[in-house]
């Protein structure tokens, strides 16, 4: 028969190494310590959130160094994010003066050419909801991209019109937007290139101008 001290011990030993698997769970989620992971075990320039005009994207999805509040954004929005490596994911709320994007509005999309992305890659470009859902329309028409017959200019620029009403330019570069409401852009780059990772700020990255704003 074992002594009833060893029997605690053993008890106690497992509660202890319970409440503690608990306890790092919840530290795991502090904001500090996310502070901390970013500034000080992601290498620089793979850390936290990256600006570049209106559109914003993280380097450091699907990492398992990336912090809890980014890992839950992306579950709810996004499962299977794939590395920088493979894709970078840009996000834009507001046009380049910072205005909302509105659906009663226009906005024309400038790109100066192909966005930066391998020969063996592609890029596309999203409209979603408030509620980050597709935008149901007619012409079941939700993204365009390097797969789209896009009308281009001499010098390979080109610009895709967002809006609800319908393009006055050709409808492979229209893009639907909600009826009504706030929307966003996703802009994928697959396979982007070396100059995309090591500084996406400075990347020439398309336009947003409000066609119709007073």
């Amino acid at each position: 028969m074992r002594p009833a001290g060893a029997f605690a011990a053993r008890v106690a030993a497992i509660v202890i190494l319970t409440v503690g698997a608990y306890a790092a769970g919840w530290i795991s989620m502090l904001p500090l310590l996310d502070y901390a992971i970013e500034r000080i075990l992601i290498p620089k320039g793979l850390s936290g959130t990256v600006k570049n005009g209106p559109w914003s994207t993280r380097l450091d999805l699907a990492r398992s160094s990336t912090s809890a509040a980014a890992r839950a954004y992306v579950a709810q929005i996004g499962l299977a994010a794939n590395q920088a490596e493979e894709a970078i994911y840009w996000n834009a709320f507001t046009d380049g003066t910072g205005q909302l994007l509105d659906a009663r509005h226009s906005y024309a999309v400038h790109f100066d050419g192909r966005p930066p992305v391998a020969d063996v890659g592609f890029w596309s470009l999203t409209v979603y909801d408030a509620d980050s859902f597709l935008v149901a329309n007619p012409e079941k028409r939700y993204s365009v991209g390097d797969r789209s017959l896009l009308t281009k200019r001499a010098d390979g620029s080109f610009t895709i019109v967002v809006s609800h009403r319908g393009a006055s330019v050709d409808v492979e570069n229209w893009l639907p937007c909600p009826a009504e409401g706030a929307f966003s852009l996703t802009l994928r780059m697959y396979v982007p290139l070396p100059r995309a990772l090591e500084a996406p700020q400075a990347i020439a990255m398309p336009q947003i101008a409000c066609l119709d704003c007073r």
